[in-house]
């Protein structure tokens, strides 16, 4: 399907960044997918946007065709490619930035550190984390539930996983989260990436340092000392990993669990269900990714001239799988706009599909259930200040909330080794 001479096929005014789509995605989404599932927007350059669930998964599962590398010069600020649309000004992440056969030799390195086995080994430091975070404010009967808990425990999980000082926690989870929710055209967003690369920096420290010494049980540590396809890995390419890993597996966790707490809040009848058939949970955690999608949107990078679902898509033309949107079709869900704990068929794409699918996924869903855990047991009972409570004012990349302030009753402490 060609449009008039020099345009693209089926356009439409559509921005994913814009404010417009933070307060209206579903309804913008299911008038897309209805009328035109692979449509054109001429912003950011232009771009393709898929949101049908055929669609979404058939630019994904087809990583020759639609590519992810992404190339950048750190002198200039520049390059092309990647995953996010618009192109975000940082080094690449590994492996999800790179294309078959890179991708195979660097997913395979990092493979059995995110298996399920693997990831049940980090359960209790999760929890002693949940713990003592909420050690800190329980007495108080107030906090801000995203920059107190439901941000710092992902980021100290993934500080122990990399193998990074837990003192700098707060260092650290601070910069990522901001980074996720300041517009890139904002004048503070250069100030916020800083706060970024200095966690970068923190890597190629630990990783030099890490080289020697023995090795320990952590991934800068198992970088420094293992190889892959025969060969060192490389400090560019650590610090690419780490940008995966860490960029990938903090805020998004901190979405859910938030959207999570936020929705229980505000329906009562399915908290009480949760916290008195704690079996459920498992489920209500699928269904909640599948609702509110953490990772809203990712792109693609057209490889070479071709025909995919009805439009004729350039070589180098980009694509956004609107991962939301596939989530909420109704020809594979049945009533998607409606939370079902109870759904019997749940295949959402919230961890993506195809080889790129998030890594972090087992990592993901235990740090869920710790926290949800421990706010079930400790603070029940929550009131959220919805008039100092500010959603992600873009939800391109990851939809989320910037704070969200709540009051409870205060509690005691509890034993836990760790004091923050």
């Amino acid at each position: 399907m060609e449009g008039p001479a020099g345009t693209k096929a089926c356009p439409i005014d559509f921005d994913h960044e814009s404010a417009a789509h933070a307060q209206a995605w579903p309804e913008e989404f299911a008038q897309m997918r209805e009328s035109c599932p692979v449509a054109w927007t001429g912003h950011h350059g232009g771009y393709w946007v898929a949101t049908s669930y055929e669609a979404v998964v058939g630019v994904a599962r087809d990583a020759k065709l639609f590519s992810s590398e992404k190339t950048f010069d750190a002198a200039t600020g520049t390059g092309t490619g990647g995953i996010t649309i618009p192109f975000t000004p940082i080094p690449r992440g590994l492996p999800v930035e790179a294309d078959r056969p890179e991708w195979d030799s660097l997913r395979g390195l990092i493979n059995r550190k995110f298996a399920p086995k693997a990831v049940e080994t980090f359960r209790a430091n999760a929890r002693q984390f949940a713990t003592a975070l909420l050690n800190r404010v329980i007495e108080s009967g107030e906090m801000d539930l995203v920059n107190d808990f439901t941000g710092p425990v992902p980021a100290m999980v993934t500080m122990e996983l990399m193998g990074l000082p837990l003192k700098e926690w707060r260092q650290f989870a601070d910069p990522l989260h901001t980074m996720v929710f300041t517009p890139k055209e904002a004048p503070e967003y250069p100030q916020v990436i800083a706060g970024v690369e200095w966690i970068f920096q923190r890597c190629a420290q630990e990783f030099v340092r890490y080289q020697q010494e023995p090795e320990q049980d952590n991934l800068l540590s198992y970088f420094a000392h293992n190889e892959t396809n025969g060969r060192k890995v490389t400090l560019d390419e650590v610090l690419s990993l780490s940008n995966n890993i860490i960029i990938g597996g903090v805020d998004t966790t901190t979405a859910l669990t938030a959207h999570a707490l936020a929705y229980l809040h505000d329906h009562p009848e399915a908290k009480r269900e949760l916290m008195e058939d704690r079996s459920l949970l498992p489920f209500a955690r699928e269904e909640f990714l599948r609702y509110f999608t953490p990772i809203h949107c990712l792109a693609r990078n057209v490889s070479e001239d071709t025909r995919f679902k009805g439009v004729e898509m350039e070589h180098r033309d980009r694509v956004l799988l609107a991962w939301a949107a596939a989530n909420r079709d109704p020809e594979v869900f049945p009533e998607p706009d409606k939370i079902d704990f109870h759904r019997t068929s749940n295949r959402h794409v919230a961890f993506g599909s195809g080889i790129h699918r998030c890594i972090g996924s087992s990592f993901a869903r235990m740090m869920f259930e710790e926290m949800m855990t421990q706010i079930f047991e400790r603070i029940p009972e929550f009131e959220i200040d919805y008039t100092e409570a500010r959603r992600y004012r873009s939800v391109g990349t990851i939809n989320g909330w910037e704070t969200m302030p709540i009051r409870f009753a205060s509690g005691p402490q509890v034993a836990c080794d760790l004091h923050l």
